[in-house]
């Protein structure tokens, strides 16, 4: 995540400072706008000891990437747990509106993950998340095998980049509607996996 964990808990404030400050800037400005020099400043602190803690601007937003991730999965991972006593469309709604909220707490996540500029996450927890989404997919539709249900993770992950990605791009009046849109397609294609 950064160049140096912290050992103290000042250290500790300050890390936590610098990642508030560059959230707010990214979101403010977006990530090709924001500069190391502005989050220093922002933050009351000096360059150096930014650069103490991240290389740069890309790990500063690939660590806000990750927290938002893990964000994301202690929100999904109940609900993935209970996939079998939900409906599609119960499922779908609440697997959306999670990921909605974590938007709406954090706009600065949109803004780093549809940005031009990608920030490629671990490849080992990518693969545990659609691993943990396929083994739901298998419990919610037994005869799924697990190569098709890790395609169909893999899926449902695409969809998920897909709606924050229109989210992104819809005006604010709009934004419910694509998210209904969303709920309503993904409750469609768990219907159709379980049929199989």
């Amino acid at each position: 995540m950064s160049r140096r964990e912290p050992q103290q808990d000042r250290a500790t404030r300050r890390l936590e400072r610098f990642l508030e400050v560059a959230e707010d800037l990214f979101a403010e400005v977006g990530f090709e706008a924001a500069t190391m020099t502005a989050v220093a400043e922002r933050s009351g602190s000096s360059i150096g000891a930014l650069y103490n803690y991240f290389p740069d601007k890309t790990a500063l937003a690939k660590a806000l990437l990750e927290k938002y991730r893990t964000k994301i999965l202690a929100l999904w991972t109940p609900l993935l747990e209970r996939i079998g006593e939900l409906s599609h469309r119960q499922f779908a709604e609440q697997m959306v509106e999670r990921l909605i909220d974590v938007v709406t707490a954090h706009p600065a996540y949109l803004q780093l993950s549809t940005s031009p500029i990608k920030f490629p996450g671990d490849p080992a927890a990518r693969q545990s998340l659609r691993s943990t989404i396929a083994d739901a997919l298998r419990r919610k539709a037994p005869a799924l095998s697990k190569e098709d249900a890790m395609l169909c993770a893999n899926v449902l992950v695409q969809m998920i980049k897909g709606l924050k990605t229109l989210y992104t791009e819809a005006a604010p009046k709009d934004q419910p509607r694509v998210v209904a849109e969303f709920q309503q397609l993904l409750a469609m294609y768990l219907k159709n996996i379980s049929a199989r």
